[in-house]
């Protein structure tokens, strides 16, 4: 279990205080945290209280036989990786003790090389297995680390967050507003190896754009007008964990440019400082937007776009999950009945054809706000058709889903093009028809903004 610091833990259990001693200034060098016992009692004593990440275990203490105890360890702990310290007489017992549980042994006199190898190797053993236990454990009936869902779609972002959790590439997660894309970004953290390290979500829309600078990087004291203090940034704040950044496409052009050397080289230099200092942070972004759009509305860097979205997950609206709306009706109608001290327990038939049938715009969020005012407004054990809102009930009295949209004039560029070659333009005009400038406007290289320009048919300047 990490410390305040997000450090693994390391116990070492010797009856010889020099050798725990020596091993637990290694221990600390390597960046871990280190704990030192003498016996099977105080190891026992100490584990009442705490989870360690690894345990170097002697394989002959004073008050219990080594080989004996790492099965008591991996009945208490089954995930706990235990490496054996060993004699080269007593190689056996290290042996007895591999065919318990143990994950490697180290004979004395330590080569603390050697240890350093089996310590790595055992922490990642054992972030392996708490992945294993995430993944496969939180399948509660129709739950997946917090999510709940059984549709097939459902089950394809699950399959895609269970590859991708245990790797450190940073993700771009799309969909609609209120399909709950904060949700996967603390799976995808949860089923990581930072999971014991700090989650920071970021909404960039919530931020005003003169702030956001300072509110992601930090500021040293007197920065600027009203900086009375050093401030750490959430990148900083996000060291050993995740930084989640929502409504990326929000975030101020310029600041862009600095998010973008960040992902680059891990380095932050707050505002007002001198030096910068590197942190281990695993990015995540998402928007309810068109990317591409936004690029081609001169909203969203087209090289931040890209190093954001190594992997792109995409979420189903709720219109598209089926038998989910029901599942997660019944889930929010027995949450909400809880929390506000009524008797709900089920639905309807018409409740549910009723929720079935809506196309709901607002997704996951406006079925759970819609199932809390049936539950705040009314009483009973069954919740009816007639406790919906109007708009549930009768979608076309509120003019959903609406009459069609016309379809756009025949051209020879899509939507999407059409977006590109407008922002192309605009960019050309303000950089004065300098080529290099428009495409640093753009957030492009030189060679896209001149294949672009071809593409579309616009002159070369000279």
């Amino acid at each position: 279990m990490a410390d305040a610091d997000g450090r693994s833990l390391v116990v070492i259990v010797d009856d010889d205080p020099d050798l725990a001693a020596l091993a637990a200034i290694h221990v600390r060098r390597w960046g871990h945290a280190a704990h030192t016992v003498s016996s099977a009692k105080a190891l026992r004593g100490f584990l009442g209280d705490h989870v360690p990440d690894v345990v170097l275990l002697d394989v002959l203490l004073g008050d219990a036989d080594g080989s004996e105890l790492v099965a008591e360890l991996k009945d208490g702990f089954p995930g706990l990786p235990v490496i054996m310290i060993t004699r080269s007489t007593s190689v056996e017992a290290a042996v007895r003790s591999m065919k318990r549980g143990a994950a490697d042994y180290i004979t004395k006199p330590l080569d603390f090389d050697q240890l350093h190898r089996a310590v790595d190797a055992a922490l990642e053993v054992g972030r392996l297995a708490r992945v294993e236990h995430r993944v496969a454990a939180p399948r509660e009936g129709d739950e997946f680390l917090g999510i709940l869902g059984a549709s097939g779609a459902m089950e394809k972002l699950f399959q895609r967050i269970e590859n991708l959790a245990p790797t450190d590439v940073s993700a771009l997660i799309l969909g609609e507003t209120g399909t709950g894309k904060e949700l996967v970004a603390r799976a995808i953290h949860r089923a990581s190896r930072r999971a014991q390290g700090p989650f920071v979500p970021v909404n960039a829309a919530a931020i005003p754009h003169d702030l956001i600078e300072s509110a992601l990087f930090g500021h040293e004291k007197g920065a600027f007008t009203g900086a009375l203090d050093a401030h750490q940034g959430f990148c900083e704040q996000a060291d050993g964990g995740t930084l989640f950044l929502d409504e990326i496409a929000e975030m101020d052009f310029r600041v862009q440019a600095k998010l973008l050397r960040f992902l680059q080289d891990h380095r932050v230099q707050r505002l007002g400082g001198r030096t910068s200092r590197e942190v281990d942070v695993r990015v995540l972004a998402a928007t309810n937007v068109d990317p591409l759009a936004e690029i081609a509305r001169h909203r969203l860097r087209e090289d931040l776009y890209y190093r954001l979205r190594v992997v792109s997950l995409r979420l189903p609206p709720l219109r598209d999950r089926g038998d989910d709306v029901e599942l997660l009706a019944r889930h929010f109608l027995v949450r909400a009945a809880r929390r506000h001290g009524r008797a709900f327990t089920s639905m309807s038939a018409g409740a549910r054809v009723r929720l079935k049938a809506y196309p709901w715009p607002g997704n996951v969020r406006e079925l759970e706000n819609v199932i809390e005012e049936a539950v705040v407004l009314h009483r009973g054990e069954v919740l009816g058709e007639e406790m919906l809102p109007a708009e549930i009930r009768d979608p076309a009295s509120s003019g959903m889903p609406g009459a069609p949209v016309p379809e756009p004039p025949p051209s020879p560029w899509s939507r999407r093009e059409r977006r590109e070659l407008e922002a192309l333009e605009r960019a050309l005009e303000e950089a004065e028809d300098d080529v290099e400038a428009a495409a640093e406007i753009l957030g492009v290289s030189r060679a896209t903004a001149y294949r672009r320009m071809k593409k579309y048919g616009l002159s070369r300047p000279a």
